[in-house]
């Protein structure tokens, strides 16, 4: 777990949204691309990034939530 998520967890309770949880794994899967090298682990991490930044924008009521009924 990232100092950031750690942090974020601490500050946030979850239950108060479930998206928040899934922002927790996202920050933990960033720190742990972050400790590999390569050039598919930059890719990973931008890909999580725009995962993230559509995540918080649907939090934040700036995006209509996906219906996860769709295929995707």
């Amino acid at each position: 777990m990232s100092a950031d998520s750690a942090a974020w967890r601490a500050h946030v309770d979850a239950a108060t949204d479930p998206r928040f949880e899934r922002a927790f794994a996202i920050l933990d899967a960033v720190h742990a691309e972050r400790q590999r090298s390569g050039e598919r682990c930059v890719t990973r991490i931008l890909q999580l990034r725009g995962e993230l930044a559509a995540l918080l924008a649907e939090v934040d009521g700036r995006r209509a939530g996906r219906d996860t009924r769709e295929t995707p």
